[in-house]
C-alpha cells in the first residue's frame, strides 16, 4: 500500500517517491504516540479524580524511576480544584504508576499544594538520571503564588531508596522578590536563578547535588553582572 504514494504534501513542498514513503511512516508514528500519551492522560485524571476539563496542564513521561526493567509512568497534573479561594483554586500533584498489563497502578504521590500551603501553579515533571545508574530521578517543578510581588519556582527532586520514594531537596530554581518592598526585608530582596550541574554531580554518583546559583540582584539592588555561585547540598547517603 504505501508503495504506491508517489507524492506527500510537507507545508508547501511536495516529496515524491521513497521519501514520501518515509515521510508518511513518521507522521504515523508521531500520531499513534500523541494518541497514546492522550490515552495515558486520561488514564491518569481518572485515577486521580480529575476531570479532563478541569486539567490547565500536564506533563506525563515515561521512564524507569524504580529499580528494574520495567518503566513507570510518571505525571505532574496542574488542575482546577472547584474551590473558589485564593489559595486552593488550583492544585499541583505529582504521581507515579506502574503498568499492569493495560492498567496503571499508583504507587506514589506527592501534592504540592498540600507541602506548599496552597498557592500553587504551572507543575511541571522532569526526568533526571543524577547518579547515571540508569534509573532517573524525579524533578517537580511548581510556581509559589503566596505573594503577588515575588517570583518563586520550585524543584523538588525525588529519589527512589530503601524501597520507598524521598523527597531530598527542595529549593527555588527561579526568585525574584525586588518588587515586594513591604513583604519582604531588604537585606532578602533578591534575585537569582538555579540550574543544575549535572556532570559535577554525576561526578560524586549522585551523593552531592551541585547547583550553579546566578545572582542577578542583592538586596533590592541589580548587580553590575550577574555573578555564578557554585553551591553543593547532600542528595543521598554514601554508601559504606
Amino acid at each position: 500500500m504505501l508503495d504506491s504514494l508517489e507524492t506527500v504534501r510537507e507545508g508547501d513542498r511536495t516529496v515524491t517517491g521513497r521519501q514520501g514513503v518515509r515521510l508518511f511512516l513518521v507522521v504515523l508514528v508521531a500520531l499513534a504516540a500523541s494518541a497514546a500519551r492522550a490515552d495515558t492522560g486520561t488514564e491518569v485524571y481518572k485515577l486521580i479524580g480529575v476531570k479532563p476539563k478541569d486539567v490547565m496542564n500536564s506533563s506525563i513521561a515515561t521512564a524507569r524511576v524504580v529499580p528494574g526493567e520495567a518503566k513507570q509512568v510518571v505525571s505532574v497534573v496542574t488542575y482546577l480544584t472547584g474551590k473558589k479561594g485564593e489559595a486552593d483554586a488550583l492544585g499541583v500533584r505529582l504521581d507515579v504508576f506502574r503498568t499492569e498489563g493495560e492498567q496503571l497502578v499508583p504507587l506514589f504521590t506527592r501534592d504540592a499544594t498540600k507541602e506548599n500551603g496552597g498557592y500553587v501553579g504551572r507543575g511541571e515533571v522532569a526526568i533526571l538520571d543524577l547518579d547515571g545508574d540508569g534509573v532517573s530521578e524525579i524533578g517537580l517543578y511548581y510556581d509559589n503564588l503566596k505573594n503577588n510581588l515575588i517570583q518563586d519556582r520550585k524543584l523538588e527532586i525525588i529519589t527512589y531508596d530503601e524501597n520507598a520514594f524521598h523527597v531530598a531537596w527542595t529549593g527555588s530554581v527561579s526568585y525574584d522578590a525586588t518588587k515586594a518592598v513591604r513583604d519582604v526585608p531588604q537585606d532578602r530582596r533578591d534575585r537569582y536563578l538555579r540550574k543544575l550541574d549535572l556532570v559535577n554531580t554525576r561526578r560524586t554518583k549522585g551523593i552531592t547535588l551541585f547547583m550553579t546559583k546566578t545572582v542577578i540582584a542583592i538586596a533590592g539592588e541589580r548587580l553590575p553582572h550577574p555573578k555564578e555561585v557554585q553551591e553543593t547540598y547532600p542528595l543521598k547517603p554514601q554508601e559504606p
